[in-house]
């Protein structure tokens, strides 16, 4: 059994999580931004064939990067991946008072979930930084706003809502003795 305290401290990394999203979220504004500005200065794009073949090794990068998710969320982010595969992450510092071994593995179950949560943030962020540099290498101003729209929604299907947690905390208890 999970003291009730300890449960809030878990369910609490929920919110520190949510901030995390909102960051990866809002980045995808500034980088909007930094187009804008520095695009508007560097003025009219070159149009060689370089800024085509940079153009589509991006949008190429783009796709591995959006396979990339789809693998770590099978990998990482199931049900059964984060029961099954919580010795392979780091127990965050602010889950270490733990005081029997059912806390202990739920502690280690909501570390596994918040880095493979945030690794997957990253991932879809890298789209819109990719979106960011086939903009100001090739003022290609479309494909930013097409990549940061895919990230955008992308991130916005990760969404770290509250019952998901409370849902693997149930499960770890459920298989405690």
């Amino acid at each position: 059994m999970i003291r009730p305290e300890f449960r809030e401290a878990l369910e609490n990394q929920q919110q520190v999580l949510v901030i995390l999203w909102a960051f990866f979220f809002l980045g995808i504004f500034v980088y909007l931004w930094i187009a804008e500005f520095l695009v508007a200065r560097l003025g009219p794009p070159s149009g060689s064939a370089a800024s085509e073949l940079g153009r589509i090794v991006i949008w190429i990068l783009s796709f591995i990067e959006l396979a990339t998710l789809v693998w770590w969320k099978k990998r990482s982010l199931t049900t059964e991946a984060i029961l099954g595969g919580v010795s392979q992450h780091k127990l965050l510092q602010a889950l270490r008072g733990h005081s029997s071994p059912v806390e202990e593995r739920a502690a280690a179950v909501v570390s596994s979930y918040i880095t493979s949560k945030v690794v997957a943030f990253a991932i879809i962020e890298a789209i819109a930084v990719f979106g960011l540099v086939v903009n100001i290498v090739g003022r290609h101003t479309v494909d930013q706003y097409l990549l940061s729209l895919a990230s955008g929604a992308l991130l916005v299907v990760e969404f770290p809502f509250k019952p998901r947690l409370q849902e693997l905390l149930s499960a770890v208890e459920k298989e405690s003795p």
